[in-house]
């Protein structure tokens, strides 16, 4: 075990992690927090929030008296005093404006100078650079010529790669304690091409938790010069995981990619999900042709928005038209939004040029129908792409919500009612649902009841989730180990997130008052599956959720097992496909002598 000195010494380099205590009916807890090693394992210590003290914490053995005692006795108080003395050791950082416009002008000139994109100046790439030169000039005084000390780029490139492989050694290194704990990893990978030259490239992305947060690694980005069969694609995925240290067979590994035939064979014995944006957007698409009259709208709004790009007409417009592109997600739903925008303008425009046939096909009431349909579809798939939250829980409630709105109405329109039932059937057809994503839902605490399933539905679901424990070999691992359990009452605290409302709305849709008892297995003594179904939990709309399992490991510690490697599998392979868009920055169309290495190698330094 470690000492008080070398657990102090650990937490104040980051090594060792703080979190709170689950509150609990008894007052003092609130004075301590709990401490986490490397491997995300509980210490037998606790940190007293007042003074900073570790004070050794086994409730088999050592009860709770001393912490009930230092709770009531602590009386240290972080004065005024040490805040002042703070705030004279901090720097003065108000730069004068004289030296802020110098700067300006500076970044203004290189960009003007050197054709660099104004936003040169703002990734934090720019910013490190700029950090390191002002440390060189208070090191180096007499300094007269930048050019002194700046690198050639060819410096600059095998460098790049000297820096790539330093990191990914250090990183294969660190992988294999990340993922001690970790219980179930998530891979995703997608095929893209170069659109100056036409070379295909393969993307894979590794996902886990780590620290109550998902960590999504680029691996590797390599050049296709063979044919993209499924034994060449699994190939490929097998081989960079394994020079990762990854063992196929030794970890459970859920890969996530799109419906493409090759994938679907390659990983056709492995654990395999179908992005779900995918499925959502081949949905939208193979249902435009369920009526005539939206299906010849569509391809007239299309003809319409090439006119105006090929006319050059967009700067007579205040909102640019855009195009469908059919790869990518809701530019259906975009292209008729900009339309429905500026239509006015659009048909004044086509009036002075005598081109009102543009507009013949097309009912601009039909769009405001068609945009309040799709919308839904943008709102889920917009969520179900994040990368730094869990999406995986959120596949069966969104998909509840997209048949909400596909509900056909007596007021509908005979178009918009044949697209709905289109929409229904096509989201049955392509959305590929798993025992994972009704076990991913299940470990939400919001929709834990999963009320919208049958009785026979929830008992197989929990079912499903004990198989999953001893699977994993978690049930094995805890009865094991000889950590100290609490079981207190469950709550947590507030955590901000992007479009929480939105998330919370559809979860609370899902969830619904249902009968929480399970009967799957009358004579089978109850166990933590049973506690976490009958408990009755608060959870905080923006609440975290690898973050609340972590906090209630302590009463849940099979399930937060499963809950935290589990969530950290995306419900789609967004991160993968998002390299594509990344790379148009990197594979510019003066920057096509780049070698596949040096691609490779900048994607990934990127990842830290």
């Amino acid at each position: 075990m470690d000492s008080k000195e070398k657990i102090q010494k650990l937490l104040q380099i980051g090594e060792y992690t703080i979190c709170d205590k689950p509150q609990s009916s008894a007052p003092w807890w609130k004075h301590f927090n709990r401490i986490k090693d490397s491997n995300d394992k509980f210490l037998n210590y606790v940190q007293c929030v007042k003074c900073k003290k570790l004070l050794a914490y086994e409730p088999k053995n050592t009860g709770s008296s001393t912490l009930k005692s230092h709770a009531s006795s602590c009386k240290f108080e972080s004065g005024s005093a040490t805040y002042s003395i703070e705030n004279m050791l901090k720097k003065n950082n108000d730069v004068p404006s004289d030296i802020k416009r110098l700067v300006t002008d500076a970044c203004a000139k290189m960009c003007s100078y050197d054709m660099r994109p104004y936003e040169t100046v703002s990734g934090k790439g720019f910013e490190l650079l700029c950090n390191t030169l002002i440390d060189v000039g208070r090191k180096i005084t007499k300094l007269n010529d930048a050019a002194t000390i700046l690198p050639d780029p060819t410096t600059i490139s095998r460098r790049v790669h000297v820096l790539a492989e330093e990191r990914r050694k250090e990183f294969i290194f660190i992988l294999s304690e990340h993922l001690k704990n970790v219980k179930m990893i998530g891979v995703t990978g997608d095929y893209w091409k170069n659109k100056y030259t036409s070379e295909s490239y393969f993307t894979i992305t590794l996902h886990y938790h780590l620290n109550g947060s998902i960590r999504s690694v680029a691996l590797k980005t390599t050049q296709i010069t063979s044919s993209k069969t499924g034994e060449n694609t699994k190939k490929l995925i097998y081989d960079t995981l394994t020079a990762y240290g990854i063992n196929v067979d030794a970890y459970h590994i859920v890969f996530v990619t799109d419906n493409g035939s090759n994938m679907v064979k390659a990983l056709e014995n492995d654990a395999h999900l179908r992005c779900v944006c995918h499925c959502i957007n081949l949905a939208i698409q193979q249902s435009i042709p369920a009526s005539e009259q939206i299906a010849n709208t569509v391809t007239s709004c299309q003809d319409l928005v090439t006119h105006f790009k090929k006319c050059e007409l967009q700067n007579k417009l205040t909102h640019s038209l855009k195009k469908d592109v059919d790869t990518r997600w809701n530019s259906i739903l975009e292209m008729l939004s900009s339309i429905d925008t500026v239509y006015n303008q659009v048909i004044y425009v086509l009036a002075e040029r005598k081109e009102e046939h543009y507009t013949d096909d097309i009912d601009i009431n039909l769009i405001k129908d068609l945009i309040v349909l799709l919308q839904p579809f943008k709102t889920g798939s917009e969520i179900l792409s994040s990368e730094n939250e869990p999406t995986l829980h959120l596949v069966l409630p969104f998909l509840k919500r997209f048949k909400q709105a596909c509900e056909v109405k007596i007021s509908d329109k005979e178009p918009i009612k044949k697209i709905k039932r289109a929409l229904l059937e096509k989201l049955d057809e392509k959305i590929w649902l798993s025992d994972l994503h009704y076990i991913a839902t299940f470990l939400c605490p919001e929709t834990k009841s999963l009320s919208s399933l049958t009785k026979s539905e929830r008992n197989s679901v929990i079912k499903n989730v004990r198989a999953l424990l001893k699977t994993l070999g978690i049930d094995q691992q805890v009865d094991e180990e000889t950590s100290q359990t609490c079981t207190n009452n469950n709550a947590s605290k507030h955590r901000k997130r992007i479009k929480t409302d939105t998330v919370h709305d559809i979860l609370k849709s899902f969830n619904g008052s249902v009968d929480s008892s399970s009967d799957d297995d009358d004579n089978r003594p109850a166990d933590e599956v049973d506690d976490y179904i009958k408990a009755k939990i608060s959870y905080p709309k923006g609440e975290s959720l690898l973050q609340w399992w972590q906090k209630h490991s302590i009463i849940y510690k099979k399930l937060s097992l499963l809950a935290c490697s589990l969530l950290a599998v995306p419900a789609s392979s967004t991160a993968s496909e998002r390299i594509f868009s990344k790379t148009g920055r990197i594979l510019e169309a003066r920057r096509q002598q780049l070698s596949p290495e040096s691609l490779d190698s900048l994607i990934f330094l990127r990842n830290f």
